[in-house]
């Protein structure tokens, strides 16, 4: 049964959180260069190359939520925590683990035959280019990690070079599904493979462990995410919540979905991020007035 989380008790959640490739080789099979525009459902692009969003954010798009106590002030205006057991807590269609650090929520294959920017955004942001699409709110998201203590970064590097990646921002993302009841559990970088543009060259899989978790930006218009939908960036985008740290995510032109190992389009999944544990607290020392315990002599 699922409870709400009251709020005499958000400060002490709030709290308690805060202390807590593929080597199948794959074939490309049709033209990087063709790539559908948003149809007027998902939006627009205007002419300097924006996209344009057709439904803007919902109210959580104000989010203010940058550390844990704006985290717990965003809890009590929405109210829409749920317990789901002694770890785990859900936010909207959002699933997170205090223990094992874990985030989860559901989605859907969407592009599988043409060029990818994006691997996980909104059914309202960029669909027209990510490999999956959820319903799931990117407000949410970032919710869930700020309960977990992650602490949003700059997302930065030189041009055509590696983003620096803390640790503490690492993400491995795995993606998980059922054929015919068979069961199937992959990391995200092997459902995507690179190409060097050239249609008749065959494909070369994606070699990422760890993404980074640079948790978006807020600007004058609220929370950039949510305006826009993007939670995991192949490309270059502060706007995401993840970002591809490689060195390939300023090439716009490259990514390929799998189509050796991705279920059919529409077929639902469930992305996992996972966050690196945390190291074990050691003992406090203790006091110097106390001395070990010494036997007492016997005389003989």
């Amino acid at each position: 049964m699922l409870r709400p989380i009251r709020t005499a008790g958000l400060s002490g959640l709030v709290a308690a959180f805060a202390t807590l490739a593929s080597t199948m080789p794959v074939q490309a099979q049709f033209d990087p260069a063709a790539k559908v525009p948003p149809n007027l459902a998902q939006g627009s692009i205007s002419p300097s190359g924006k996209f344009m969003a057709a439904v803007s954010g919902t109210t959580s798009n104000a989010l203010p939520a940058k550390t844990p106590a704006e985290a717990e002030a965003a809890l009590r205006q929405a109210l829409h925590v749920q317990w789901l057991g002694s770890n785990t807590f859900r936010l909207g269609q959002v699933e997170f683990d205090k223990e094992q650090r874990t985030v989860t929520l559901p989605a859907r294959i969407c592009i599988r035959t043409q060029i990818v920017e994006y691997a996980l955004v909104t059914q309202q942001g960029k669909a027209y280019e990510s490999l999956l699409t959820t319903e799931a709110s990117p407000a949410d998201v970032h919710l869930a990690f700020l309960l977990l203590g992650v602490i949003p970064v700059q997302l930065g590097g030189e041009f055509n070079q590696p983003a620096p990646l803390p640790e503490t921002n690492a993400l491995r993302i795995e993606v998980r599904w059922e054929t015919n009841g068979r069961p199937a559990n992959f990391a995200l970088s092997e459902l995507i493979a690179l190409t060097d543009e050239r249609p008749e060259q065959p494909a070369r899989p994606l070699v990422l462990e760890k993404w980074l978790y640079n948790g978006s930006v807020f600007d004058q218009w609220g929370f950039a995410a949510q305006r826009e939908g993007s939670i995991i960036a192949l490309i270059r985008d502060p706007v995401a919540l993840v970002n591809n740290p490689g060195s390939d995510r300023d090439n716009d032109k490259i990514h390929l979905p799998n189509q050796k190992l991705l279920p059919a389009e529409g077929c639902p999944v469930r992305v996992e991020f996972r966050l690196p544990q945390r190291p074990a607290t050691p003992p406090p020392p203790a006091p110097r007035w106390i001395s070990p315990i010494t036997p007492l002599s016997t005389n003989q």
